[in-house]
């Protein structure tokens, strides 16, 4: 598979993976999502796809680097504003 098609197949099992909220948020009685609840889980599906993701912030954005442990010049580069 391609690096697009890993990435398809990563987003799917993500979505359809149960994930628990471990914060808690006790004087407004809400709970919520920590970093771990989720990054964790889509570590494991990438490993498990073949997927490796690098993270990199800048002074104005922030990229992610998924890279195709097969095929490691097939990347795919996400950015977001910082």
């Amino acid at each position: 598979m391609n690096v697009y098609q890993k990435l398809n197949e990563a987003r799917e099992r993500f979505h359809q993976s149960k994930l628990n909220k471990s914060g808690q948020n006790k004087f407004a009685g809400y709970k919520y999502f920590e970093l771990s609840d989720f990054v964790v889980p889509a570590l494991q599906i990438f490993k498990e796809v073949g997927l490796t993701s690098v993270i990199s912030f800048g002074t104005d954005e922030a990229e992610m680097r998924i890279v195709n442990n097969e095929k490691i010049e097939e990347q795919i580069f996400i950015t977001s504003p910082m």
